[in-house]
């Protein structure tokens, strides 16, 4: 007897495709990912509001900001420059935004939030 098919598996896979995508350019667009998965920005949408309960703008600053996260923590001395150019901006203008949009501060601002956190930790 054939397995039915699980739309909430299905939509899951597609949500994990969708994160992969972003975690490889956090910068990406709904257009330009829609286009990378071949799909409509509307089922992109769709599959997020409907697994993750959050828009796509949203999921995508999360994973702009665990991104700029995860680059301080192994690279602290980064300059601000050099994060915007690892995530996939190339405007150094967009960057800061993308980042106060995500977290409400600036990126130098995140930068010693993370480093204070470190600390912490370590101590």
């Amino acid at each position: 007897m054939p397995r039915s098919i699980d739309s909430k598996g299905l939509k899951n896979e597609f949500l994990r495709r969708i994160a992969v995508a972003l975690q490889d350019k956090p910068c990406c667009s709904l257009r330009e990912l829609s286009r990378k998965l071949l799909v409509s920005p509307r089922t992109i949408q769709n599959a997020v509001k409907a697994v993750a309960g959050k828009k796509f703008r949203d999921l995508r600053d999360e994973v702009l900001l665990e991104r700029v996260k995860n680059l301080l923590a192994s690279a602290p001395n980064a300059t601000i420059k050099e994060l915007c150019f690892e995530t996939g901006y190339r405007s150094a203008r967009a960057f800061p935004r993308a980042i106060r949009r995500a977290c409400g501060i600036s990126p130098r601002q995140l930068r010693a939030r993370i480093a204070k956190q470190m600390l912490a930790y370590k101590n």
